[in-house]
């Protein structure tokens, strides 16, 4: 089993898609090697590729507030993205880019051995599916739930990227991850999705 300090050297010199080649920085994981929680994000944004740091950008400071007033230190948790390198004109990740990178996700999660895992968006939940061999529902269908997978609890959300196009729904994403984070919450509301190999 790599350790976490081994994938992110990896995760730096990657160049198995053509992201690599408009990057600063790849983004590796962040936080304890053997942390509760793993929050998954999309793909870095500008900020993220000039630090090589996730959630750093707007969406990271949204997080951030949102940790205050749960009460969450952030420094106790592992947080990552589906895609490592940042997407051109900030589009979403392809096919082939999150499924080369998942396998960096895959080594992350084993390592880590999380017992909640957060992941924010569509790209994020696609790319726990390619890492569990597992097609989940898109994220408007499921965020706020909780799926059971083995050892695992998944709490998917929606990225605070859309929140930050829709401040209406902040307090929803803040009730989302509140339950995220309260483990008396998880026997509350279960989901078994009908799930189909992928």
């Amino acid at each position: 089993m790599a350790s976490i300090e081994e994938i992110s050297n990896a995760v730096s010199v990657c160049k198995k898609c053509d992201l690599h080649l408009f990057r600063k920085n790849a983004v590796c994981g962040a936080g304890p090697e053997k942390a509760r929680y793993m929050i998954i994000g999309e793909a870095p944004g500008y900020l993220e590729d000039e630090k090589g740091l996730p959630f750093i950008g707007r969406s990271g400071k949204l997080l951030d507030s949102v940790f205050t007033v749960l009460g969450v230190n952030r420094a106790t948790l592992f947080i990552t993205n589906a895609v490592r390198c940042r997407p051109g004109m900030n589009k979403t990740p392809s096919t082939k880019e999150i499924k080369t990178c998942s396998n960096y996700l895959k080594e992350e999660i084993e390592t880590i051995s999380p017992s909640v895992i957060i992941p924010m968006g569509n790209v994020a939940l696609r790319a726990l599916g390619y890492v569990f061999g597992k097609k989940f529902p898109k994220i408007s269908e499921v965020s706020g739930k909780v799926i059971k997978l083995g050892d695992f609890l998944i709490h998917p959300q929606f990225h605070p990227a859309a929140i930050l196009r829709n401040p209406k729904k902040k307090v929803y994403f803040l009730e989302g991850l509140r339950q995220a984070f309260s483990p008396a919450s998880y026997s509350k509301e279960e989901i078994e999705p009908k799930y189909v190999e992928i």
